[in-house]
């Protein structure tokens, strides 16, 4: 169990078991040449449980409520010359 933040307050979560189908990147052409490749990446994900029924929080547009606990990774691709002119 993981506690999280909801409309009625800290409360607790269910952790569930996910497969990763796709994580793309974004990627970012800079105009020194740099190319930078970022994405998220989830660690964890987990459903509010209702503390007045320990089932299923729902929200008011009806869904359950999911928290994601997530990372960002990061990939550089810097053209030489730009080191140079950046160490100088």
């Amino acid at each position: 169990m993981t506690l999280i933040d909801s409309p009625k307050g800290e409360i607790e979560a269910e952790d569930l078991e996910f497969k990763t189908i796709k994580e793309d990147w974004n990627i970012y052409d800079l105009e020194d040449g740099t190319r930078l490749k970022i994405k998220l990446v989830a660690a964890k994900i987990s459903r509010g449980i209702d503390p007045a029924t320990g089932k299923a929080l729902i929200l008011p547009n009806g869904e359950p409520l999911y928290n994601v606990r997530w990372t960002i990774a990061f990939a550089s691709e810097v053209p030489k010359e730009t080191l140079q002119k950046l160490k100088s």
